[in-house]
């Protein structure tokens, strides 16, 4: 049962930050231009790029925080606040993100389709300091391998059901609509706010601790 709830605390997490279900427009405002051939590639090589950084980055934190003498509770405060800034831009209509990668996407009008996937659609679309700092979070405090395990297990199956939304990304768009996207984009950063909210008092609590 143990397993079972941190599983499905890290994957609502994960997934919540990730958004596949809220990057279907974007992701088909990005690929608009090209044939279902290039679609399909930029989607492989998009998802590839994006799972094989957060894995890496999410085994390697530890270490990252050692080299930069962060301290976990340090990590839960900073990482609380981020994914509470992202929650409450989510429930406002993802509007920073949004034009941040439109501006972007402007520049890289003429790039090949290679570059494309690997930005803006696998960083930082999917794979954005918010999924980064979460798993790092989830990661760090997994007490056991198994629970490690279950935390990378979470990241592929997020990234697995981003795979999923790019083949169906204009059926689901057109049975959920733009507002029916942003309303479960809204429903979920609803839950990421609270997923935040824990994460900077348990920091705050850990410290206090060490006092």
């Amino acid at each position: 049962m143990e397993y079972i709830d941190f599983f499905l605390k890290a994957f609502i997490a994960i997934f919540i930050i990730i958004d596949p279900p809220g990057n279907i427009p974007l992701y088909i405002s990005f690929t608009e231009s090209t044939t279902e051939e290039e679609r399909k590639s930029i989607s492989n090589k998009a998802i590839l790029i994006g799972v094989s950084i957060l894995l890496i980055i999410t085994v390697t934190g530890s270490v990252i925080l050692d080299v930069f003498r962060i301290t976990l509770d340090g990590l839960r405060i900073a990482g609380g606040i981020l994914l509470f800034v992202i929650s409450v831009d989510i429930l406002f209509g993802g509007r920073r993100k949004r034009e941040y990668l439109e501006e972007n996407h402007e520049v890289m009008g003429t790039i090949d389709t290679d570059s494309i996937a690997t930005f803006p659609i696998a960083l930082p679309l999917y794979t954005g300091p918010g999924a980064i700092t979460a798993s790092i979070v989830l990661y760090s405090t997994a007490q056991d391998v198994v629970l490690k395990l279950l935390v990378l297990l979470s990241i592929v199956v997020t990234y697995l059901i981003v795979k999923i939304t790019h083949v169906y990304s204009e059926n689901i768009l057109k049975v959920l609509g733009k507002s029916g996207s942003n309303i479960i984009a809204k429903l979920m950063a609803i839950f990421l706010a609270a997923i935040a909210v824990e994460y900077f008092f348990a920091g705050i609590l850990g410290k206090i601790a060490l006092i």
